[in-house]
């Protein structure tokens, strides 16, 4: 949901899109600023990706050195917090890969205290020892956030009922039918997603 910020993007900035697949959220943003990359940890999904982007895409994890000698005015995280393994050390990577006043723009599940089995794939963490995906109550992820010294500018929560039944409705005909069909329904406000745009003040 970078579009809520979107608008905030300068031609001359540099972005750095972290999880960034095969290069998709790269190509959008490649049409407002060429200075933009990505970084995945998953390396062969940039062959699927489009050949203008493809020399902007990078190896890397953000638990380690980002490989970028580059500062970013702008650090795109958006559905990878929850899965990494040192979410401290992640953030303190990123801010020492922000330029003084650059912007993270994160979006990550948000706790809901005994509801949250409302996300299919906390509920695969959990219950069937999948791969983490750890949900955020405010005190903790802001406080990871602010201990990192991050000043958060900005946030909302997005993800209604309707979203929930959708996203539900997905994994069944994913893994129940088998079909590659799936319902796009928009993320509009509501209570599972944290979308948070922070700044490096120091």
């Amino acid at each position: 949901m970078i579009e809520l910020w979107k608008n905030q993007i300068k031609e001359d900035d540099f972005i750095l899109d972290i999880g960034c697949w095969d290069g998709k959220r790269v190509l959008e943003l490649w049409k407002k600023t060429k200075n933009v990359y990505g970084m995945d940890v998953n390396a062969s999904k940039f062959v699927f990706a489009p050949k203008e982007i493809q020399k902007n895409l990078y190896f890397g994890d953000v638990t380690k050195k980002i490989p970028f000698k580059k500062k970013f005015n702008w650090i795109i995280l958006t559905e990878v917090l929850e899965h990494v393994s040192n979410d401290a050390l992640a953030l303190e990577n990123i801010y020492q890969s922000l330029k003084k006043g650059g912007k993270l723009i994160l979006s990550t599940p948000r706790s809901i205290r005994f509801l949250e089995f409302w996300d299919p794939a906390w509920i695969r963490w959990k219950l069937l020892k999948g791969q983490k995906h750890h949900h955020y109550a405010k005190k903790e992820l802001f406080g990871k956030l602010n201990k990192n010294k991050f000043l958060i500018k900005e946030y909302q929560i997005l993800g209604n009922a309707l979203w929930i039944i959708a996203r539900w409705w997905n994994v069944f005909l994913r893994y129940g039918l088998k079909s590659k069909k799936q319902i796009n329904y928009p993320m509009k406000k509501g209570f599972c997603d944290w979308f948070i745009l922070a700044e490096k003040i120091k």
